[in-house]
């Protein structure tokens, strides 16, 4: 068009541009009348006032950038597309170890210690997977010698000692409620059974025996031979330890009872051995508790006065007649809650301070007429005799003998005792306390 003759190009832009710029030279970008974008660049000649100009379509000019740009982008997204399918694989080959090492994490969590999960590479995830199956037979051995202790030692012991096994053989003193149980003339049962009857009978007691003591917070200490030494309160905290030690005594009674009928029923074992009682003793307080013994072979144990008493009120049951015998201490922790009958005041064997004796009925909603009856006679019998009443304490414990309807071996033991009074009455400064010469 520049060449074109007698055409008026001053409306160019590009024309306008050097007739007005002192420049010699420029380029630059413009559109025309129809929005076409050009480049256009002009040059004047210095020696005649003349310039040269030209224009191209800008589209022309940039084809081939326009084609190079776009064989980059093609090939920018084919790169692209080509690294997310390697990092796809790459990926996979990552997640899918780790998916099994999560899923196996999951069936050792569940108690399933061999998961079958194999390393399949020898990179990062591959020694994960190593140090994992290492780690999984690790707990396996944990939960083997963890299981052998539960069947020896009481699984709470075994749980408290994993996680702070120090604090345990060093020990502690805290306040506790001992237990212990007896069997009555286990010797002369034992003797009327073979090996396997008697190992039949005595599991069969002690699993019963030892259920509860669990269902109601108790730690089982160990057995020794037919009985059974029990701590409430530790090595974990129990929440109104000698209320729960209480009413598992009383649950013990009432399932030998159950264990009894049971037997009679199917005529097992021997008329003795379906006959079978037991006896409790109970007391609470400070005592000292933790692994005791030497370093190569110790077990989680009680010890302290508190421990003796509650093995002296076992015994001592023996003599009353009586299932439950517990302290005063703990007659004062569960009497808001329980039935209780206050035997004797007594010295027992290895203490010099007097002991009130209370015999454990069971709960007062459970305890019939005829037994609380029998038991406000004894109280008054009791008072009487340490009144030094001793005649009128006789004629009490008949009745309150009477309306228990059956023997009382607790209200003979007192009359035979008031008796003997009656012919050599006890010194002036007698303040009522028998001594026990024997465990």
């Amino acid at each position: 068009q520049l060449l074109q003759a007698r055409t008026n190009l001053s409306d160019l832009p590009i024309v306008r541009k050097m007739m007005e710029s002192t420049l010699d030279n420029q380029v630059m970008q413009f559109s025309d009348k129809t929005g076409r974008a050009f480049l256009g660049s002009f040059k004047k000649l210095r020696f005649s006032g003349l310039g040269i100009i030209s224009t191209v379509e800008e589209e022309k000019a940039f084809a081939s950038v326009y084609e190079i740009r776009k064989k980059n982008m093609i090939i920018t997204a084919i790169i692209i597309n080509v690294a997310v399918i390697i990092v796809f694989f790459f990926a996979r080959t990552i997640s899918i170890p780790i998916g099994r090492l999560v899923f196996a994490t999951k069936e050792v969590e569940s108690g399933n210690f061999n998961p079958g999960v194999n390393p399949t590479t020898r990179d990062e995830v591959g020694v994960l997977t190593h140090s994992f199956i290492e780690m999984a037979k690790g707990l396996e051995e944990r939960q083997k010698v963890k299981s052998i202790l539960g069947s020896m030692i009481d699984p709470i012991v075994v749980q408290e000692a994993m996680k702070d096994l120090q604090a345990l053989k060093r020990g502690s003193e805290r306040e506790i409620t001992a237990f212990f149980s007896d069997v009555a003339g286990f010797s002369t049962i034992s003797e009327q059974l073979t090996s396997v009857e008697l190992a039949s009978l005595l599991n069969e007691y002690l699993s019963a025996m030892t259920i509860i003591l669990k269902e109601h917070g108790g730690v089982l200490d160990k057995y020794i031979g037919d009985a059974i030494v029990g701590i409430f309160n530790a090595p974990v905290d129990v929440e109104s330890h000698q209320l729960k030690a209480a009413r598992a005594s009383i649950k013990m009674i009432q399932r030998l009872s159950e264990l009894r009928a049971y037997w009679v029923a199917n005529n097992l074992y021997s008329q003795e051995a379906r006959e079978m009682d037991c006896r409790i003793g109970l007391n609470t307080g400070l005592a000292k508790v933790g692994f005791m013994g030497t370093d190569d072979l110790a077990s989680y144990t009680m010890m302290g006065d508190t421990v003796n008493l509650a093995a002296r009120l076992e015994a001592a049951g023996k003599d009353y007649g009586v299932n439950i015998l517990i302290s005063e201490m703990m007659a004062r922790a569960v009497e808001s809650e329980l039935y209780l009958r206050e035997l004797d005041l007594v010295r027992v064997k290895g203490k010099n301070e007097p002991v009130k004796l209370y015999e454990l009925i069971g709960e007062k909603s459970e305890v019939a007429s005829n037994i609380k009856e029998s038991t406000e006679l004894y109280h008054e019998a009791l008072r009487l005799y340490l009144n030094r009443s001793f005649q009128q304490a006789i004629d009490k414990l008949k009745q309150a003998e009477k309306a228990k309807g059956k023997k009382d071996k607790g209200c003979h033991l007192l009359m035979e005792r008031c008796e003997d009074y009656l012919v050599q009455p006890p010194p002036a400064d007698w303040d009522g306390v028998f001594t026990r010469t024997h465990k």
